[in-house]
């Protein structure tokens, strides 16, 4: 018993230590270092580096959201990311160079307790954009979350793709990529349960939590780079306390998970993504292999084409709840007409 009780107390200091470190390490580079939330507003987190090519209209999608403030981890950009951040008001920059691979969570975690007081985080990476489930603005959906008690909701990630070759679309600006990468395939997307722990390699975090929406694995990225890709992430969480707002990138944990699902719309496949998978390979920026799969699997060089055996055209989350892929209950539904 000494020695469980030894080992809990280490534990419990090594990560106050950690936590600790990544504090130490936040630079405030831009914008204000404290923003105060109301219950019904939300602010974003996204951790980035070198992420210009996406950065602008990542900013400007999510302020036209709705978002009330952003905040942009920078992780040592060499590119004009921070530069382009700097435009934007309602716009807060952290820089820390601590290596991603080893402290993705705590840089967002840190960050995001740092500057933002009450109301809620909304998780995004710079490819992805944020929708709300159905024809409802975000004060409704944080509106209807904080009504039924709920601390948390899933989002699931939709890969769009452009079906014409790689080298039609590598030269792409990224407002070229947003209006004609339009396509998605559901034709390997897995559904699992909340709690399923065969299928879920982080299910122990999941215990902690109520919620029995049905989570994604796979997609387009499995059917033709071969890749292990899990796409639902708590993307929205309540700022409070008893909160444990991300323990692992995909996951929240003691939160009440909603009976509605949001969507990040996913543009990890766009412009010239062979040539981003080379340099994060190179760096050894992710413990992951996917970059490395795109890469053994996108042969034939500017004629390779992700061609899944079936695909759709977005047409907004609507389309995706009747094809099961967005879940959106009877109560929400009630509540945002």
């Amino acid at each position: 018993m000494i020695g469980r009780m030894f080992d809990a107390v280490t534990r419990r200091w090594d990560e106050f230590s950690t936590r600790r470190a990544v504090a130490k390490g936040m630079a405030l580079i831009h914008g204000p270092a404290r923003v105060e939330l109301a219950e019904d507003e939300a602010a974003v987190i996204c951790l980035v580096k070198d992420a210009a090519y996406f950065i602008e209209a990542f900013l400007a999608h999510h302020q036209a959201l709705g978002v009330r403030h952003i905040v942009l981890v920078d992780n040592g950009s060499s590119d004009d990311t921070i530069a382009v951040a700097k435009r934007f008001d309602c716009v807060t920059v952290l820089q820390n160079t601590l290596p991603a691979r080893q402290y993705e969570v705590l840089l967002r975690v840190v960050a995001a307790r740092q500057v933002i007081q009450g109301g809620w985080f909304l998780f995004a990476d710079a490819d992805e954009m944020f929708e709300v489930p159905l024809d409802a603005s975000l004060p409704q959906l944080l509106g209807y979350l904080t009504k039924h008690d709920y601390t948390a909701m899933v989002s699931q990630m939709l890969d769009l793709f452009s079906p014409l070759s790689y080298g039609e679309g590598k030269d792409w600006d990224y407002s070229r990529v947003l209006q004609q990468a339009d396509h998605y395939s559901l034709g390997q997307v897995q559904s699992v349960a909340y709690h399923e722990h065969d299928a879920i390699g982080f299910s122990w975090f999941l215990d902690q939590n109520e919620g029995d929406v049905a989570l994604k694995i796979g997609g387009v990225r499995a059917e033709v780079f071969g890749e292990a890709c899990f796409l639902s992430k708590h993307s929205i969480v309540r700022n409070i306390p008893t909160v444990q707002p991300m323990v692992h990138p995909h996951c929240a944990s003691k939160v009440r998970v909603a009976d509605v699902t949001g969507l990040l719309r996913h543009y990890k496949l766009a412009g010239d993504y062979l040539a981003r998978d080379r340099a994060s390979v190179a760096n050894g920026t992710w413990e992951h292999s996917e970059d490395a799969k795109r890469l053994a699997a996108a042969t034939g060089g500017d004629a390779f084409r992700i061609a899944p055996q079936s695909a759709y055209v977005y047409a907004g989350p609507e389309a995706l709840v009747e094809q099961g892929f967005l879940e959106a209950s009877e109560a929400y539904r009630r509540f945002i007409c």
